[in-house]
């Protein structure tokens, strides 16, 4: 169950912290602009406070998840981790406005399907 928890709240650290690297680099600009003939352009990014929040909720990501793999099993871990793709898609739609699609939120509801599937093995650990 904690590993449930610890992931559930590590992706919907990573989904809301590519919700913020999308709007910072959205208010940065498109970075074919200038291509990659001149990568120190690219820096002018770090400028931008949205980008500094998502690179923090990234790294919420990344010790949640990691905290999760020193206890569970990577074959039962990483597969929950999809549900970044349906809080993303959640806040993409209802935060920053986007238009979802059917085919989209068909394959949202794939995804959910899977994680269910997967959280019904009360095994997150496999005793050698």
């Amino acid at each position: 169950m904690r590993t449930l928890l610890i992931i559930a709240v590590a992706t919907f650290c990573a989904a809301t912290g590519d919700a913020f690297l999308s709007k910072g680099m959205k208010q940065f600009g498109d970075v074919s602009a200038f291509g990659f003939s001149q990568p120190w352009k690219l820096l002018g990014m770090f400028a931008v406070p949205w980008v500094w929040v998502g690179v923090c909720f990234a790294a919420g990501y990344f010790f949640l998840y990691t905290s999760a793999l020193s206890w569970s099993d990577l074959s039962y871990a990483q597969p929950l981790t999809a549900m970044s793709y349906v809080f993303a898609t959640l806040i993409a739609r209802f935060a920053l406005k986007e238009q979802v699609g059917p085919y989209r939120w068909l394959g949202v509801l794939a995804i959910v399907a899977g994680v269910v599937l997967i959280s019904q093995d009360k095994r997150d650990v496999t005793t050698p």
